[in-house]
């Protein structure tokens, strides 16, 4: 989910892709991310093998939401397009200092 909200971003000129491959598509690293802290929790699902419950992807969906959150609580600007840049995060507070 960070690396969709901050990096990952297919680059598109005259309709090819600028970046089509790993090499030049940003995923993030272990060094790329923050410390992170994991809670499991042990609820029992009806529906999942041996009662199990998936937990991969849910945490991706709201990740840029709150990032952008995050952004526009510090400085007062809401990136509208992804990935969120520092130089969308700067044009947008021009744009704002403009207004």
């Amino acid at each position: 989910g960070i690396g969709y909200a901050l990096t990952e971003g297919l680059q598109i000129d005259e309709g090819r892709p600028v970046n089509p491959n790993f090499s030049d598509y940003r995923i993030p690293s272990m060094r790329d991310m923050p410390p992170l802290q994991h809670a499991f929790a042990d609820p029992y699902e009806p529906t999942g093998p041996f009662g199990a419950k998936g937990m991969g992807e849910l945490n991706m969906d709201p990740t840029a939401a709150v990032l952008n959150n995050a952004i526009f609580d510090a400085v007062g600007v809401r990136v509208k397009t992804l990935p969120i840049t520092p130089e969308k995060i700067l044009r947008a507070l021009k744009e704002k200092n403009k207004s």
